[in-house]
This record gives structure tokens, sequence and C-alpha cells, in this order.
């Protein structure tokens, strides 16, 4: 992105010397797009959606070719996702690339978010939905994907409604694990009894032979291969699986119906925690405002005594001084008195040594 739009410059980040270094590169260039998504394959990056400068979605799957920097639009079988930004591409083994996830416009031009989750074979460059157990993680885009030890993690990422702070695992199923992963979902559903395999069809050991059967042996043989015709009908059988079908929708019917139960009961909780967080924010207010007014008294009472000590200070403090003054006051006067006295008895000495000289 450069000031808002979509830009088709391709950056190299030096992990060593930390900078950025613009690559130019040739072939079947990309347009500009904003929110696409890249997986890395040996050395080849796998980059697909995205908004184009005019806001529409791409969904073409580019490759570039790390070693001769070339770009290739390389086209793809199978369905493939829906045109999306925001999405993940994780590369598993350097033969798979797992999308997930991703923000698409519907036809009224809304966004919305997905929960699909699609395997790119890179062998036979072929989208493909791969199998899995469980219940999808929620509808998300802007999150992030991983995967260790044949495990896919997502975390986090947001949608029309909320923001995520989860963390999500899917195994990844390999094609040998297919068939016991088959028969752990039929058996959920009771259908284990129900094979899905191949089944070669036997051929009779019919015995040609000429041999002077009477005939009510011929049609005793006869009642016989037609009774063993008759138990050969499958009604019965497809009968017992669409019962067990029914069980299926039923068992799926109640599930729902316990989600809906719960999710009804999350949302009085979340109510009634709403009510319970509003009552204690309105209680800490009130709190708070109480404490606010009783510092505010006690400020003005201290400031108040504050204010009546310094004056009462101070009074004293001039109190001092006035007598201070006095005492020098006193002081200079005494040595005055002191002063004029002593002169007096030098002048008295004075005289008498004059009498006595007479």
């Amino acid at each position: 992105m450069l000031e808002g739009h979509p830009t088709d410059d391709l950056m190299v980040f030096n992990t060593v010397s930390l900078t950025w270094t613009p690559v130019k590169t040739s072939g079947s260039l990309p347009p500009a797009l904003r929110g696409q998504s890249f997986a890395l394959v040996g050395d080849q990056v796998f980059m697909y959606g995205g908004y184009g400068a005019g806001g529409d979605l791409c969904k073409d799957l580019h490759v570039l070719n790390t070693e001769n920097l070339v770009w290739q639009k390389w086209e793809v079988k199978g369905e493939s996702p829906t045109a999306c930004s925001g999405q993940t591409l994780t590369a598993h083994h350097d033969k798979d690339i797992y999308l997930f996830g991703g923000k698409s416009t519907t036809e009224d031009g809304a966004g919305m978010s997905s929960n699909e989750i699609h395997k790119l074979s890179i062998a036979k460059m072929k989208w493909k939905v791969p199998l899995y157990v469980g219940i999808p993680p929620a509808r998300r885009y802007g999150h992030t994907a991983f995967i260790l030890h044949s495990h896919l993690y997502i975390f986090g990422g947001k949608n029309e409604e909320q923001e995520f702070n989860d963390l999500k695992v899917m195994k990844l199923i390999n094609p040998s694990e297919r068939q016991p992963v088959m028969k752990e979902i039929l058996s959920e559903f009771g259908l284990q009894g129900v094979s899905h395999s191949f089944t070669p069809t036997k051929v009779p050991n019919v015995r040609y032979e000429l041999s002077e059967s009477s005939p009510s042996n011929q049609s005793r043989n006869a009642a016989a291969n037609a009774q063993v015709f008759v138990h050969r009908d499958f009604g019965a059988v497809r009968d017992q699986a669409m019962k067990m079908i029914q069980t299926a929708f039923t068992l799926l019917d109640q599930e729902f119906q316990k989600l809906d139960r719960e999710k009804s009961e999350l949302s009085k909780a979340a109510a009634a925690l709403q009510r319970e967080k509003e009552a204690h924010d309105s209680h800490r207010q009130q709190q708070q405002q109480e404490l606010q007014e009783m510092l505010d008294r006690h400020r003005s009472q201290n400031e108040a005594w504050l204010r009546a000590r310094a004056e009462e200070n101070d009074r004293e403090r001039r109190e001092l001084c006035r007598l201070r003054e006095e005492v020098l006051q006193e002081q200079e006067r005494l040595k005055e008195e002191q002063s004029s006295i002593q002169k007096r008895s030098e002048h008295l000495l004075s005289i008498m040594q004059q009498f006595k000289g007479m």
C-alpha cells in the first residue's frame, strides 16, 4: 500500500543487514493488490487473492520463481476458492497448500467472511476440499496460520461480528487415513453396517451335464432358483439405509437444537454478566465519587487548618521580632547608662585626687 492505494512493488528484506531492497521482476506480472496471501514452496512463491486498484477481488494464482525472478500465472483445475482477501496460504511438505478463511464480496456489495478450507495439490495443480472431522472454526479473515506436525493451527482474525483471540487446530488427513476416518464418521451416525467398498460379482457355478431328471425335479430346481433371486432383493437394505440416514438427520437436528439451547443460555449468561458489570461499574463509580468528595473535604479542612496554623505562627514570629527589638533597645540603653556611669566615676576620681593634692 502506498498512500492508500495498492502497488505491485516487490521488496526483499535482508535479515542480516536488516535492510529492504527493491527487486525487479519479469514475466506475467500480477496486478497491484492488497490483502493477498503468500506461501513459499521450495524456490517458488505462491500468491493468491487480494483487492485490486478498482476494488475488485482477484482469484488468480501467480507464482514467482525466486531463482530467475519470473512471474507466471498458473491455470488450476478443480473448484477454485471464492475470490477473497485476508485469507491464509500455508504450505505442507512442499506438496500441498492449504487456504483458509478470507473476506469476499456479496452481490449487493457487502463484505462476507468465510470459514471454507481448500487444498491446492501442487503436483496435480488442482483445488480440492480436504476431508476433516469436527466443526470448523468460525468465519474470519486477517488471521494467522501455520502447520506443525501435520496439524493446521489457526489463530486470531475477525469477521463482521467480532474479533477472535482463539486457537483452532485441524489434523491434516493423509490419503491412507481417509477410509478409517470415513468409517469413524459413519459410525457416529450409526451407519457402520453399510459398506462402501467394491465387491466383485460372483459367477454361479453351473453344471453343463445331460441328465434324465424328472419334470418334478426340474420344477423344484426352477423354484429354488427363483427363490434365490427373490432373496437378492435389496429393498430391505435400502429401507434400512434410509432409516439410518433419517436417524442420522434426527441426531443432527437434536444436536443443533442442543447447540441452539446452549447458545440461548450463553446469551442469557452474557446478558446477566453485562448487567452485573454495569452494576459493578455503577457501584465503583459511586465509590469513586464518595472517595473524591471525602478527599475534597479532607483537603479543604487540612488547608484551613494549615492556614490557621500559618497565621498563628506568623503572629508569634512578629511578636518575637518585636520583643527582640525591645531587648536590643534596652541593651543599648543599658550600655549608654553604663558608659555614663563610668564617665562620672572617672570624673569623681579626678576630683578626689585633686583634693588629696591640696
